[in-house]
């Protein structure tokens, strides 16, 4: 309605036209003669006149009409093109929306994925962090772990160094022992040679009575000295025995009696000390193992067995160390008795029974109690030879 039609000259079909507008121009009359005119005679031209005027104005209202129509035309053709401009931007305008609403869209999809995206970032930087935290742990515990090693290390090399010190004692030890065996078996065998010989001079000695009648004989004297060796061993008493019945058997057997007692004593040293070389060998090679050794446990058992061969070499060493001060207290108590030989073999060639003094009577009393402290010596040999019995002797397998 409120079209640009509404105010036209004509007006609008709908609705007519709140003004008219005026003539678009006069019209124009032929001019008048000065000559005046009947009024009857003048009324046929007059209203020929009126209808010239008519018909001009119906032609200018046609005339108008058209341009009206034509005005209406160019509305219309405006009114087509600003509906098409209208429809074009309404269609623009819902292709935008269109083209806004995906372009929104696209941008929630991108604005989930880029959420995403950033979710993944995250958890990808915390298994990093994680992963760093797993590689310093694992770092830490090489670190542990080589430190540890390097400790053990260092404490196997420190009781190494302790032990070899301690190997390099014993042989030490071992080679002074082997050098005071040797000396220890030259004495023995002096002494051997001494207490043999006085044995055999106490045995030829007269009897050491004061008196000359028939009980104090020699046969009881040397009745009682076989009821003292016979609590020392039985083997000897018979041996005294016949040594009492034959001179010259009594002799041999005593001597070789007590070369054998001497002797197991020897033998018995150095099966000792063969054993402690046995051992130090064992650990030489236990020593060699442990350094060889890969693992711990392998490595603990062996130090283990090494302190246990340890222990039993120090036990074997105080056995050796007994047996040499008993050898000492031998020697020195072989040392404390005379040598004089050429005396007694001078008494034993030209043996008479001599007339019985106080002072001879003294000398013999004496060489009774040496032949008492010799039997005493035999029976101490005896009882440290039982109790190093065979079970403390054997190799270590």
């Amino acid at each position: 309605l409120d079209s640009p039609s509404k105010n036209s000259y004509i007006g609008s079909y709908y609705q007519p036209p709140d003004r008219i507008l005026a003539m678009p121009r006069q019209l124009e009359f032929p001019a008048r003669t000065s000559t005046s005119v009947d009024p009857q005679m003048g009324s046929p031209q007059l209203s020929l006149a009126q209808n010239n005027l008519d018909s001009r104005a119906v032609v200018d209202a046609l005339k108008t009409l058209q341009q009206k129509i034509r005005q209406l035309e160019l509305e219309r053709k405006r009114a087509e093109k600003s509906y098409r401009a209208e429809q074009f931007s309404h269609s623009a305008q819902n292709h935008h929306q269109q083209a806004t609403a995906s372009h929104m869209v696209a941008g929630q999809l991108a604005a989930k994925q880029e959420s995403k995206l950033q979710g993944v970032e995250a958890r990808c930087k915390v298994l990093e962090k994680q992963l760093d935290y797993m590689r310093k742990m694992v770092e830490n515990a090489k670190k542990e772990r080589n430190a540890l090693v390097e400790n053990q290390v260092v404490q196997n090399a420190i009781n190494l160094k302790k032990q070899n010190a301690k190997l390099a004692i014993l042989e030490e030890k071992l080679l002074k022992e082997e050098h005071e065996r040797q000396l220890v078996q030259e004495k023995a065998e002096q002494v051997s040679s001494v207490i043999c010989l006085w044995l055999r001079i106490d045995f030829y000695l007269p009897s050491f009575v004061q008196s000359t009648s028939p009980s104090h004989s020699v046969h009881a004297n040397v009745q009682s000295i076989l009821h003292m060796m016979k609590h020392h061993q039985p083997q000897l008493c018979e041996r005294v025995t016949a040594l009492h019945r034959s001179g010259s058997g009594i002799k041999k057997n005593l001597q070789k009696d007590f070369t054998l007692s001497l002797g197991s004593l020897s033998d018995l040293l150095l099966a000792l000390q063969d054993e402690l070389g046995q051992m130090s060998f064992e650990h030489q090679e236990l020593v060699s193992q442990i350094d060889g050794a890969q693992h711990r446990e392998q490595r603990e058992d062996l130090q283990r067995e090494l302190e246990r061969l340890v222990a039993k070499m120090e036990e074997k060493g105080v056995q050796i160390t007994k047996l040499r001060k008993h050898q000492k207290t031998i020697h020195d108590l072989t040392r404390s008795q005379p040598c004089t030989e050429e005396p007694t073999t001078k008494k034993l060639n030209g043996f008479k029974p001599a007339a019985h003094s106080p002072l001879k009577a003294k000398q013999k009393g004496k060489k009774g109690g040496t032949t008492m402290s010799n039997l005493q010596l035999l029976r101490e040999t005896q009882k440290f030879r039982n109790s190093l019995t065979q079970a403390d002797v054997f190799w270590e397998t």
